[in-house]
């Protein structure tokens, strides 16, 4: 006899072999033990969760002439009938492929003709929200009011694509997705079964790989059980999926943090050579980090850095947002981890244990406001890290950027704001240009939330941002010009401001208040000041100093 795929083989047969949709089970089968059975049912939820499995139970126990405790009893002619795969009265349809008008009439005129052999005629249509609209309509009437020997079972895994009139006409049920838990039971009855060899943390794995679904964790044991006759191991079943050990994620995220560049672009292109799956990878690190911070608040290990994960966090999450509409996964990934990496802020402050650094005994500040440091301390001291958006003070003028935001509410239009958004995603395709790549690498992070013809806000989600941004104003709007070909004033707020703003607008426009464009004043800036004095001195801690308190109060005592 040819092989069968153990999600065939090991099709529940009753409503307890079912693994987990408790509710779902209890409730149809007290539906067939008192007879209160509805004429179309919907069952909606993720792939490979027992809708199609429950379906056909269904079918055979609503037939079925001696239940067995909801269940059908297999012995009798209806349900040797409805066993047999030729039986007429039980009819599967794969909407995908038959989705048209024509079908569904066809369907609707067979509908008034006698069950052949069983009681009931059970029609289930499989991925029922693919029908077409024409489809639909010509479903409604008979699902409304079906003759007595029909029942319709409906399955999807979309429901929010099925119109609200079909929805309506069904009892509908949502399958929950299977619990890790239960797919490891599951999973190890089987290996018990079919004799496989297999560790216990490969089926923890397994269940954790398919989110729920058993029908893929029984595809994944069928596949490593093939790949390798000897006992199944955790690195078989990295090998197989592409998958990266936690060891490997781990160094991964360390080496982020340390912003070590060359390691992250080489890593990047390994797995990309390896075939493994770059979308998987990236939700691989943001569970990582999610471990991390479980750890950090739940365990309270004060050694993780909370504001970087949530930082890495946010961003892989927009990351994972835009692969899906990305057509070079590889690309994109390394622009933002490279941007993430490269322009955030990160201080780091000098420990309880490197107070050697920055001590009155080695740093002291006289009157005059120079600082004078001891060069005879040892050089080997870390030194603290300048921040990479450390740059000259912003020349945008508050009261500028007032007048901006009043200007781009005066003149706001909706559909100006739709049109930008819509073209947006052109940003991307400068990332990479000599002259203005960095600052579109830096505008990928923005979101527009008002728009005229002439200006605009942009908003960031940390302040950091802002104030990085600020200070290059007029490259943003040399870019923004570039790349829409138009002559943008902008204004950038972070998130918390914008919601301020927003709300004095409400409020405003409640109030009666108008917006009226003003003209901008051109802002005085100051004349440059003259080259500071260089500091020959080139040690660690001068340099230390120079940075916290400038280089032109730094004195070096000799």
């Amino acid at each position: 006899m040819a092989y069968q795929a153990l999600y065939r083989k090991y099709r529940p047969a009753t409503f307890s072999e079912i693994v987990g949709q408790d509710v779902v089970k209890k409730t149809l089968q007290n539906a067939l033990k008192t007879g209160k059975i509805s004429h179309a049912y919907l069952f909606s939820g993720p792939r490979g969760i027992g809708k199609t499995t429950i379906a056909k139970l269904f079918a055979k126990a609503v037939n079925c002439l001696s239940l067995k405790d909801g269940n059908p009893c297999f012995e009798c002619a209806n349900c040797l009938a409805a066993s047999s795969r030729e039986c007429p009265d039980i009819i599967e349809i794969d909407a995908a492929s038959n989705n048209g008008v024509d079908e569904i009439r066809e369907l609707r005129n067979k509908v008034s003709l006698v069950p052949s052999e069983l009681n009931y005629k059970v029609y289930i249509i499989d991925e029922v929200h693919m029908l077409s609209i024409g489809a639909f309509n010509a479903l409604l009437k008979t699902l409304e009011e079906p003759p007595s020997h029909v029942i319709f079972i409906l399955a999807t895994t979309d429901l929010h694509k099925v119109p609200i009139t079909i929805v309506s006409r069904c009892q509908c049920f949502h399958f929950k997705r299977i619990s890790e838990k239960d797919i490891v039971h599951r999973l190890k009855e089987i290996t018990d079964l079919e004799n496989i060899q297999i560790d216990s943390e490969v089926l923890d794995e397994i269940a954790r790989y398919c989110d729920g679904g058993m029908r893929d964790a029984l595809g994944m044991l069928d596949k490593l059980s093939s790949y390798t006759s000897s006992k199944i191991t955790l690195d078989d079943m990295r090998e197989i999926n592409g998958l990266l050990s936690q060891s490997d994620i781990c160094d991964f995220v360390q080496k982020i943090m340390e912003k070590d560049n060359q390691f992250v672009i080489d890593k990047l292109n390994e797995i990309y050579q390896n075939g493994k799956d770059l979308t998987r990878f990236v939700e691989d690190l943001i569970l990582n980090l999610r471990n991390q911070l479980v750890q950090k608040y739940v365990y309270h290990d004060n050694s993780i850095n909370d504001s970087f994960v949530n930082h890495l966090v946010l961003t892989l999450n927009q990351l994972l947002n835009d692969l899906k509409d990305s057509s070079n996964i590889k690309t994109l990934i390394e622009i933002r981890l490279l941007q993430f990496m490269n322009q955030q802020e990160s201080i780091e402050t000098v420990t309880k244990s490197e107070k050697i650094e920055l001590t009155s005994s080695n740093i002291k500040i006289n009157s005059k406001e120079t600082v004078e440091v001891d060069t005879s301390i040892k050089e080997s001291i870390n030194p603290v890290i300048k921040t990479t958006f450390e740059e000259e003070k912003s020349n945008f003028d508050i009261e500028l950027q007032k007048i901006r935001i009043n200007n781009t509410f005066a003149l706001a239009d909706k559909k100006d704001l739709i049109e930008l958004k819509k073209k947006w995603d052109k940003i991307m395709d400068y990332t990479l240009d000599r002259e203005i790549g960095a600052v579109a690498c830096f505008l990928a992070d923005a979101t527009p939330v008002v728009a005229s013809t002439k200006n605009i806000i942009l908003t960031f989600e940390y302040n950091s941002m802002v104030e990085r941004g600020n200070s290059m104003i007029d490259k943003i709007e040399n870019a923004l010009k570039k790349i829409f070909d138009t002559t943008y004033r902008v204004v950038l707020l972070s998130n918390d401001d914008w919601k301020k703003e927003k709300e004095v607008y409400i409020q405003n426009k409640k109030n009666n208040v108008h917006y009226e464009y003003q003209e901008e004043v051109e802002q005085e800036i100051p004349a440059s000041s003259p080259p500071e004095e260089v500091v020959e001195d080139t040690s660690d801690l001068t340099q230390t100093a120079i940075q916290l308190f400038g280089q032109k109060i730094v004195k070096i005592d000799e």
